[in-house]
């Protein structure tokens, strides 16, 4: 099985180019890069059919205008995944659930002021516990 890790990133930031562990909990982490909501939007959608075990989303800011116009197909998206997912940001502000309100919360929401490998590494760390709490 895998963890995928989808890492939104506007094409005007920095990517974040930190090292990931090949394996957490046994499974093989894969991780997509976004630039964009319409790119997070065919990543959540590949990931529906892939079938992760879990898939670990990394936010970032988006200004109003782009929530308007891409919000409903992110949601849907969202909603749509059979797998549980878990939700990173560095603000309340640029959280998904803050924006969308899908109907299925994520399975933990990290909100970490630090930097987004405080947040990548707890993420990683809670997928793990919920892998291994249900591989028992």
């Amino acid at each position: 099985m895998t963890i995928l890790l989808i890492r939104h990133t506007p094409s005007n930031a920095v990517p974040d180019a930190s090292p990931l562990p090949a394996r957490v909990a046994g499974h093989r982490l894969a991780c997509r890069d976004c630039d964009s909501l319409p790119a997070l939007v065919r990543c959540l959608q590949r990931a529906q059919r892939s079938r992760p075990a879990l898939v670990l989303i990394a936010t970032a800011a988006v200004d109003a205008p782009q929530w308007a116009r891409y919000g409903q197909a992110l949601r849907t998206a969202l909603e749509d995944l059979p797998m549980p997912y878990i939700e990173m940001s560095s603000n309340d502000d640029d959280a998904l659930d803050e924006h969308l309100h899908p109907q299925h919360a994520p399975a933990a929401r990290v909100v970490c002021s630090s930097g987004p490998q405080d947040a990548c590494r707890l993420s990683l760390a809670i997928a793990a516990h919920r892998l291994q709490a249900v591989e028992g």
